[in-house]
């Protein structure tokens, strides 16, 4: 009878962990210092099948060939996050939220000064040392097409190593970015 129950449980537990086997992105090994902070109004909350839509900005269409990479990167996990919480792209003229996002870094450096004296002068020397990595952040905002009004943010930071890294593995840092980002997005209806 107890082998019966113990087969029993383990064949459970075999069946729940298979069903819940949803992919989890791993911290990349390039991030640091990660730490996620979200707010949201208590009405925003949308039903599943909604719209959404990206606010583009004029300054959009003045960036380079990396900016505009980083940019098709940030939307790209964008959509697939908001996909997998039931939400799809529209048109502005008929969305339920905007979603505003913008990503900032800054660069870390070490100044080294010494002082020394040659021929009784005295002579001060500085060296500034960049550091290898940078903090960046990614804000992302979400605001009710309706009213106007933002009513979820969520902040992302992270040092991130300065790396030469390939392109596989910095969609993997900006997909893990807004995976853990949008863990507390409003549940859907």
């Amino acid at each position: 009878m107890n082998k019966k129950i113990i087969s029993f449980i383990l064949t459970t537990v075999v069946i729940v962990s298979g069903c819940n086997s949803g992919k989890k992105a791993a911290m990349p090994e390039t991030f640091s210092n990660v730490s996620v902070v979200t707010a949201h109004s208590p009405t925003a909350q949308f039903p599943a099948g909604s719209k959404y839509a990206f606010v583009k900005f004029a300054s959009d269409s003045d960036q380079d060939t990396e900016a505009g990479l980083i940019v098709q990167r940030l939307q790209t996990a964008l959509t697939e996050e908001l996909k997998k919480k039931g939400y799809k792209p529209g048109e502005y003229s008929d969305v339920k939220f905007f979603v505003a996002y913008t990503l900032g870094l800054e660069q870390q450096i070490d100044i080294l000064i010494s002082k020394s004296k040659v021929q009784g002068n005295e002579w001060i020397s500085a060296l500034v040392v960049p550091k290898d990595y940078v903090s960046g952040a990614l804000l992302v905002q979400i605001i009710d097409a309706k009213s106007m009004e933002p009513v979820w943010l969520g902040v992302f930071n992270a040092d991130v190593r300065l790396d030469s890294v390939d392109e596989g593995a910095k969609r993997q840092r900006v997909g893990y970015a807004v995976q853990e980002l949008l863990k507390t997005f409003p549940v859907k209806d």
